[in-house]
C-alpha cells in the first residue's frame, strides 16, 4: 500500500481507540494508571462502546480496592458500571453507553454503522488494521501529565471461527502503524483488550473500513506461574473478537452459534 494510505488508515484506527483507565485519585504523581481501551459504534438511535467484558471485571475490581477510585474515558470522569448496556462473560464482550455531549467532551470518533450492520463476515488474506494501548506504554510525570503510547498493526485475517478472528504479527512484514513505534515481538500489550479491530476492503469503489472485532488476548503458553493475566506474552499471534453479536441498541445476541473454546483470562 502507498505510505500516505497506510497513514490514513493509521490514523483512523488510532482515533478510534479511546483509553478507558483508572486509578486513585487522591495518590500522588507519578502514580499507577491502569485500563484497557475500546471504541465506539454509532447507531441510528445511540452511541454504543465496546469492549472485553474482562476489562469490566478488573474495573469491577479496582472500585472495590482503589480507596478513590477515579475511571476516565480519555480525560473524561466516567462511571463505566452505570453506563453498561449489557455484558456477556461467555463471549468476553461488553457494551456500555455513551452521549453526543460525552462523545464531543472526550473528542472521540465514533464508526458510523448507520445503514452497515452487521459488518460482513471475514475473509482470508483482507487486509486489518488494529490499535490498542498498553499498560507498559502508560506513563505519568510529577507535573500530573500522563502518556497513553498507542501501538498497532496492519495484518491480515489469517483464520477466522463464528467468534473469533485470528491474525498473525510480523514485525519484519507488517507496516509501520501512523508513526508509533512497532512493538517488538514477545512485547506484554496487556491494556490493549478492547481495542477495535477493522477490516478493510473496497465497496463499489470506495476504500471501506467495517468494525469487525476488538482485541481480547493472544496465544496461552506453558508459563511457570504467576501469569500475568491479560497479558499477551508473545504476540506473533492475535486473538480478536467478532462483534456482529453487538445489536443496534447495544444488547447482546445469545445462543445464536456455538460459543465453545478457549476464553481469555482476565486482565
Amino acid at each position: 500500500m502507498p505510505p500516505d494510505f497506510i497513514n490514513e488508515i493509521a490514523q483512523f484506527t488510532l482515533k478510534v481507540c479511546t483509553p478507558l483507565c483508572w486509578h486513585d485519585r487522591k495518590a500522588l504523581f507519578p502514580k499507577p494508571v491502569n485500563g484497557a481501551s475500546c471504541f465506539v459504534l454509532r447507531f441510528p438511535d445511540r452511541l454504543v462502546g465496546i469492549t472485553a467484558a474482562h476489562v469490566v471485571a478488573a474495573y469491577d475490581e479496582a472500585r472495590q480496592t482503589i480507596p478513590n477510585f477515579v475511571c476516565q474515558l480519555r480525560m473524561m470522569e466516567f462511571r463505566l458500571h452505570e453506563a453498561i448496556i449489557d455484558c456477556d462473560d461467555h463471549l468476553d464482550i461488553a457494551t456500555f453507553g455513551l452521549s453526543e455531549d460525552e462523545l464531543k467532551k472526550i473528542d472521540g470518533l465514533a464508526i458510523d454503522c448507520r445503514g452497515d450492520w452487521p459488518p460482513p463476515e471475514p475473509q482470508k488474506n483482507r487486509a486489518l488494521s488494529w490499535a490498542g494501548l498498553p499498560n507498559l506504554g502508560r506513563t505519568t510525570s510529577v507535573d500530573k501529565s500522563a502518556v497513553f503510547q498507542a501501538y498497532g498493526a496492519l495484518p491480515m485475517v489469517e483464520d477466522f471461527t463464528e467468534q473469533d478472528i485470528w491474525t498473525t504479527y510480523d514485525p519484519q512484514r507488517d507496516n509501520a502503524f501512523g508513526g508509533t513505534p512497532k512493538p517488538p515481538l514477545g512485547l506484554n500489550i496487556s491494556g490493549c483488550s478492547g481495542g477495535p479491530a477493522l477490516m478493510h476492503g473496497e465497496r463499489n469503489g470506495l476504500h471501506r473500513w467495517f468494525p469487525v472485532g476488538f482485541i481480547v488476548a493472544g496465544p496461552r503458553r506453558d508459563q511457570p506461574e504467576p501469569v500475568d493475566h491479560g497479558a499477551i506474552a508473545d504476540i506473533e499471534t492475535i486473538c480478536i473478537r467478532r462483534v456482529h453479536v453487538v445489536k443496534e441498541d447495544g444488547s447482546i445476541k445469545r445462543n445464536e452459534y456455538q460459543t465453545g473454546g478457549w476464553l481469555p483470562g482476565q486482565a
